[in-house]
Formats: C-alpha cells, structure tokens, sequence
C-alpha cells in the first residue's frame, strides 16, 4: 500500500524543504532596484502600499530587509551560496537608497488625508520611522551580515544608521525621544538597535542615548488600579479609538515597554530598568484572566470601564505570544521562578483557548508572524527551548502542521499529480476586513515569517543555532 502523505509526521528537513520552496515562490516575486534588490510586498493585491507606515518597501516587517534576513537565515540552514547572495542584494539596495536622517525629517513630517482605509494609520508617523518599518529595522539585516561575513562595510553602514538616528532626536526635561509614537513599534524599538550598536563599538554615546530614552520611558508610566505600574504610549484617538482606552501588549502596550526596559537594564545595569519592567510584569499580571494553569491578557485596558474581557489576541503583536517576552527575560535575568510561571501560563493559555487549530476574534487566519500561527510556532519553539519541556515542543509541532495546512502549493502545469516546488500563503492581514485576503512576501506579515518560524522548529530538533527575530535575540 502506498504512503499516505497526509498521515505522515513532518521532520526537521521537511520543514527545510517547506522552506525552500517558500523562497521560490518569493523569488518569483522579485524585482529589480537601482542597486539591489526588492520583492513585491503583495503580488495579487492592487492596493498602493507607497505610504502606509507599515509596508514601508525596504522594512523589516513587510519589505526587503526582512526577505533579506529570511534569505540569510535560509543559508544558514542548507548552506545555499544562492541564498547569501539574495541577502546580499536586499542589504545593497537598503544601503545604497539610504536617506540618512533626512528619512526621520520627511517621515516623521508627514500627513495623511482622503478617504483610504489607512489614512489614519497614516497619521501615525513614529510607526513609519520606528524599528519595525524604519532604516534600523533593515540595518538589522546588515548587522547580521556583518556577523556572518566580517565584511567591514557592512559595519560601518550599522552605525551610520544609528549616528542618523541620533541626529534625528529630540529634547525633553525628561531625556531624548523622536515622535508621539512611544511604543515597541514606534520609538521604544529604537533600544533594540542602540543596544547592538553600543555593543558593537563600546561607544559610550550610544548607551547614553539609550539611558536618555528610558528616563524619557520611565517619566510615561503611571500607577495602575490592580498594581503595578502601565504605559499609555499612543494617543488611538488617531485611529478612531474610544479617548479612555489603550493598548496593553507588545506591540503597543505596557508589555512591549517592560521587556524594553529589560533591554536597557541589560546594556546599562540601571536598577530603575529593572524595578520598572517589574513594574509592568505586575501590571499585566494584575488584569490577566484565567487561573493558576492558563491565562490571556486583554487586548484593551481603560481606567474608566476597566480592562477588555472578551476580546483576546493570541500571538505576538497583542498576545501571549509577545507579552511573555517580558516574563521570559525577568525570568532570565532573576532566575525568580514567578516568571517562568507566568511564561508557561500564558504559554498555556494559548492552547486552552484553542489554538493553534481553531480561530477566534483576536487569532484569525492572518497567516503571520505579527498576528497569526507562525507567531505561535515561534513562541513554542523558544518556550522549548527554555524549558525543556517536551509539552512545548509537541505544541510547537501541532503550530507548525497548522502552518503548512495554511499554506498553498500550485499543481504542476497540466499534471494535477504532482505540485510545483513553489509555497506561499495568503491571509487576512487586516483583522477588521476577512474578506481582504492577499498573499504576502514579508517576514512579520506573509510567507518569509511562516517560513522562517518552520526553520525555527527544524533548528530546535537539529539542536542548531540561527540568526534571530529580536524579539529573541537577547534571552534566549
């Protein structure tokens, strides 16, 4: 009798190959620059993503720099000379386009209107310039170049970026800051980059930047009801939020904030980094949900109605997923077994609500990284990998056979037996709209980040070490 493919367990090199095939697809969406290259960031998507803070073309989130960084981590993996290369062409063309800080004074500059769906996502310009969608985002593909190969140039394009950022700071009584955008995605990301910088080159007017943005953080916070200590870092008025509410997560929220404090307590040894980050640890446990086994975090918290109940995000951006990261690094740096619980429970939590097979409000088939089950199979696979815990790991296989259920594999042309050697997926990215279903090529967003959260579960089973997201480059 033959193998029926559909009973088969999926092994560390058939999520290489999965892989593989996904870069395929992705080079089937290339296109050539001035310098380098660039990938179309939706090829069956009409929309004009020009503007849109987050698919700017040559980001982390949804453009070059982070197909780039899913090439690099794909040489890695198989030793593919052609993958380098792909990464190599990503990191020219970021290099060569660059802006400087003129790219802080034209972005963080600009205004939105008309009548566009994303015209007030638009206005919210920190988001544009911040880590996730800005040059210190893409730089991060040329760190990791420089890691790899030792080519001096690449360094040396690292830290122009940051002198840029510098240069685009602004003053306050309370430290440095650069928008009204003060969140993971905005200004706070900004840390993560700093921090590599100062590492790289010990110079000291890094770290200082660096201190001066977290007293600017530290000056943010304020007393929450159930204890602790929140950020309200965006005004979501802007994108047509009740006044009262605000975010809670990674993202955007308190949580994403304490684990940037971790960073800061990590590279400057400032205890008020970490009584602050174990001050937004309290919070969140303060309005959590569940009990001593599993529990999730809302997506909105108010002081005048109190948090969300029934709306909960499941994966990275305002879920579990994210929000234990700041557990997970307390965990790191205390040893304090409080922590690791808390990890687990959310990391439970997860499953109880019953993914990653079944969707729900705040986990829907995004197929990202951001929001969706490639987000989780990177959670498992790093919970795994703290713990041991053979729970975690068969969690982690049960996301990704999720994940490469969602993806779509084309017939052979005129031969329904048999499938091209080309993967990709397409998702929902807009939470509001299911119907505006695209298929993506960026690493946060679409079809690199799914592929690079199955390499991330092939690595763990070959005990091997790849390039990380930053979301796990300092703990893990």
């Amino acid at each position: 009798m033959a193998e029926n493919v559909l009973f088969s367990d999926y092994s560390a090199s058939d999520y290489i190959k999965f892989a593989e095939q996904s870069a395929a697809w992705i080079k089937s969406t290339k296109q050539a620059g001035k310098f380098g290259a660039r990938w179309i960031q939706s090829p069956d998507s009409k929309e004009d993503f020009t503007d849109y803070p987050m698919l700017t073309p040559k980001s982390l989130y949804g453009g070059s720099a982070g197909v780039g960084l899913f090439y690099l981590r794909l040489y890695q993996s198989t030793k593919n000379a052609e993958y380098l290369e792909e990464a190599k062409s990503a990191a020219k063309e970021i290099i060569e386009t660059d802006e400087g800080a003129a790219f802080y004074e034209r972005t963080l500059n600009a205004k939105a209107s008309g009548a566009s769906k994303l015209v007030h996502v638009k206005n919210m310009p920190g988001w544009a310039a911040g880590y996730y969608n800005g040059p210190t985002g893409s730089a991060y593909l040329v760190l990791k170049l420089y890691e790899l190969t030792g080519d001096e140039s690449y360094k040396n394009y690292a830290v122009k970026v940051a002198d840029d950022l510098l240069a685009a700071a602004k003053k306050s009584d309370a430290g440095i800051y650069w928008s009204e955008q003060n969140d993971l995605c905005g200004d706070a990301g900004f840390v993560t980059y700093l921090s590599a910088i100062y590492e790289l080159t010990k110079d000291s007017k890094y770290l200082d930047a660096e201190k001066s943005f977290g007293n600017f953080l530290l000056s943010k916070g304020k007393p929450a009801p159930k204890g602790g200590t929140y950020w309200n870092v965006v005004d979501l008025t802007i994108i047509d939020f009740p006044k009262d509410v605000f975010w809670v997560n990674n993202a955007h929220g308190t949580s994403g904030i304490g684990w940037i404090f971790t960073i800061l307590y990590k590279t400057t040894k400032d205890e008020r980094f970490l009584n602050a980050a174990k001050e937004a640890a309290k919070y969140i446990e303060g309005i959590a949900v569940g009990d001593e086994n599993a529990v999730l975090v809302p997506y909105l918290d108010s002081l005048e109605r109190g948090p969300s109940t029934e709306f909960y995000y499941l994966s990275t951006c305002h879920g579990p997923a994210g929000t234990s990261l700041l557990f997970h690094a307390l965990y790191k740096i205390t040893s304090e077994k409080h922590y690791l619980d808390w990890v687990l429970r959310l990391s439970r939590g997860i499953i109880k609500a019953g993914a990653p097979e079944n969707f729900s409000r705040g986990y829907w088939q995004s197929q990202a990284l951001c929001c969706g089950t490639p987000g989780l199979l990177e959670h498992f696979v790093s919970v795994y990998k703290l713990t041991k815990n053979q729970e975690f790991l068969e969690y982690a296989k049960r996301a990704a056979k999720t994940v490469v259920g969602q993806s779509f594999v084309p017939d052979a042309d005129g031969d329904i037996y048999h499938q091209k050697a080309l993967r990709r997926w397409s998702g929902a990215w807009w939470r509001t709209i299911p119907t505006d279903v695209h298929s993506y090529t960026g690493l946060y967003i679409g079809t690199a980040g799914n592929a690079w959260s199955l390499l991330s579960l092939a690595a763990a089973e070959k005990n091997e070490n790849l390039i990380e997201l930053i979301e796990y480059n300092y703990f893990n």
